[in-house]
């Protein structure tokens, strides 16, 4: 068990001890909550801890004092995911790689359609026709998603962590 596994149980009587628990501080703060607990440092521990109604108490004193720390640590946390999907973004930015995936994408979804529209086709091969166009218009979705960033908060965010 590591503390990724009781981060969800912890969030549910302290939300933001739980996020912070479940990130790459977990270890960090795993040792602030089973040392505040006066368990041993395992989550095996504190999971066992949970049972009792004081720790739930005890977890929510523990956000309430900690707030500060625990929030920059869930903002760094944000923060590095962010800047990981922007570096993604950028490594394929000067390639023709995305315009190559995209443009077989869409190619394959047009084969598709006229596939299922116009070719006589078995009622069971039109039913496995139709999965495959719901499972490659999604991956093409994904792609554009990808590469071009899915909304404009997001583009918002890249912008800010610059």
């Amino acid at each position: 068990m590591n503390w990724k596994d009781i981060a969800g149980a912890v969030g549910k009587a302290a939300p933001l001890l739980g996020t912070v628990l479940g990130g790459p501080a977990g270890g960090a703060v795993g040792a602030l909550v089973s040392s505040a607990l006066g368990v041993d440092n395992d989550p095996s521990a504190v999971a066992n801890a949970m049972a009792s109604p004081e720790t739930l108490v005890r977890l929510k004193q523990i956000e309430s004092d900690y707030r500060t720390e625990l929030e920059r640590l869930a903002l760094e946390q944000t923060k590095a995911e962010l800047a990981d999907k922007a570096n993604a973004r950028d490594a394929h930015k000067h390639s023709p790689v995305p315009a190559f995936i995209v443009g077989g994408l869409t190619a394959l979804i047009a084969i598709l359609i006229c596939l299922i529209w116009f070719a006589e086709l078995p009622q069971e091969s039109k039913t496995m026709a139709m999965m495959l166009l719901g499972a490659v218009t999604t991956k093409w979705g994904d792609s554009i998603a990808y590469f071009v960033g899915t909304t404009r908060s997001s583009a918002e965010k890249d912008r800010l962590l610059r």
